[in-house]
């Protein structure tokens, strides 16, 4: 296709190396499975880690010059203080597990083109459904009551579509191997979402206390992504809910 046209193809990426790929300039890797375990953990497997391998090698073939993965915060587990790039993975789930093995192919193949690894904070946006943010605005909008387990935790700092967009964008021109948090510039708790989610549309959210636990938080510092990436300034956790919300 020529520039600024696309040619859709439907792939099953657990069987990916059945598929009849084109050859590409870059890829951009954002699928994921994100199934329960134990039951899920083929699926969870094949998409997340062995079509990574799959794409990475694909890549190569191509002569590619760029790979971008989609990877998650999740790996470093919860913490009591922003996580850093240098900090070492604590998680030890399943899908964390996936995710992070696929990062250490994508850094494998780093001798054959541009590399960037994006752990994401609860990426969100306008559209998106059946995942944290989007639950809250309906919840909030609905009256429902927000559960908040140790008043709230974990704590997170998420990150609106637009500037994943900008950084997707900047990342295959980018020269080189990088590993960035991809995280917004606002961290909250659930309660503080839930708030701002109220003050958005006009409504007081309802809140009970829950039995769970939390050890944690999940916020990620956003220096070197920031210093990497020429984003400019990221967009506030307010504006972000708003547009997500679809309120004008």
């Amino acid at each position: 296709p020529a520039r600024g046209e696309f040619e859709a193809l439907v792939v099953d990426l657990r069987r990916v190396e059945d598929a009849e790929l084109p050859a590409v300039d870059a890829i951009v890797h954002l699928a994921q499975a994100n199934v329960p375990f134990p039951d899920g953990a083929r699926d969870l497997f094949a998409v997340n880690t062995a079509s990574t391998v799959a794409l990475l090698e694909h890549a190569r073939a191509s002569g590619a010059s760029h790979f971008v993965y989609a990877s998650s915060a999740s790996v470093y587990g919860f913490g009591e203080r922003p996580w850093t790039e240098d900090d070492v993975p604590a998680s030890t789930d399943f899908y964390s597990a996936t995710k992070l093995a696929a990062e250490r192919f994508v850094g494998a193949h780093a001798q054959f083109f541009g590399t960037t690894i994006m752990r994401l904070v609860a990426p969100f946006g306008p559209g998106q459904r059946n995942r944290m943010i989007p639950r809250l605005i309906d919840s909030v909008r609905e009256g429902r009551a927000i559960t908040l387990n140790e008043g709230g935790r974990p704590r997170m700092n998420p990150i609106f579509v637009d500037d994943v967009v900008a950084l997707v964008a900047a990342a295959i021109e980018t020269d080189g191997h990088h590993l960035v948090n991809v995280s917004g510039p606002d961290a909250v708790s659930i309660r503080e979402l839930g708030e701002t989610i109220g003050d958005v549309l006009g409504r007081e959210p309802v809140f009970e206390s829950g039995t769970g636990t939390a050890p944690g938080d999940i916020v990620c510092a956003n220096d070197r992504l920031l210093e990497t990436f020429d984003l400019g300034p990221l967009t506030p956790l307010r504006e972000g809910i708003a547009r997500a919300a679809e309120v004008a």
